[in-house]
């Protein structure tokens, strides 16, 4: 990066962050879902290839949590059930016009493996399954690569996953209990929102749910 020890930078477009990408970097993408809640999608720095900027990351082929269809969301809250695996693609694809980052800001409690360590575990890792929103996700997966730990402070997570299944009991639905408490810590920080946002964003995914056999 442009500045030496700075471990988190500022919300950006992509085409802004490009320029300060190192190899081995974690990339945090700002995902909305409406105009008050957000979750985080994180992917892993690997360099640049002919004329694309390229991440590693556990996504499905079509997006990751929240842009693919109900059945795939559905499946990702289940150990064997989702097509998500590591893969790489464009930064500007994952971006998706959305907001991004730099963030090693766990740098500061764990001690980072060299970057070509770091590339070589990311690409180790490609076409590997076994996505579970609770214990392998998408930053699970960038921080192990980086840090050799899958821990993705459990604590937080831990308050946001209690925090979650007492709104999705409000709401009689595991699906939103996992929104709200899983997919992202940067739910903790918009609670009130969540519960006041809560029945808009249930209808995502019951509006149109086939019925139960």
């Amino acid at each position: 990066m442009d500045h030496p020890g700075v471990l988190l930078t500022e919300w950006m477009s992509v085409e802004e962050l490009v320029r300060h990408l190192e190899l081995g970097d974690l990339i945090e993408f700002h995902r909305p879902i409406g105009r008050q809640v957000a979750y985080a999608h994180w992917a892993l720095y690997i360099g640049f290839f002919e004329t694309e900027y390229i991440a590693v990351h556990l996504s499905t082929e079509y997006g990751d949590f929240g842009l693919e269809d109900k059945a795939e969301m559905k499946a990702k809250m289940t150990l064997n059930g989702s097509s998500a695996h590591v893969r790489s693609d464009p930064i500007v694809r994952i971006a998706n016009g959305q907001l991004c980052r730099i963030n090693n800001s766990l740098d500061a409690s764990h001690t980072p493996f060299p970057p070509n360590v770091i590339y070589e575990r990311a690409i180790y890792r490609l076409g590997k399954a076994g996505y579970n929103l609770i214990y392998n996700n998408c930053e699970h997966f960038v921080k192990e690569c980086r840090y050799g730990s899958a821990e993705s402070h459990q604590v937080t997570l831990a308050s946001s996953v209690v925090g979650g299944i007492i709104v999705g009991a409000a709401c009689s639905s595991v699906t939103i209990a996992v929104v709200g408490g899983i997919c992202g810590y940067t739910f903790l920080k918009n609670k009130k929102k969540i519960v006041n946002y809560i029945p808009k964003l249930s209808k995502l995914f019951t509006s149109s749910s086939p019925s139960s056999p």
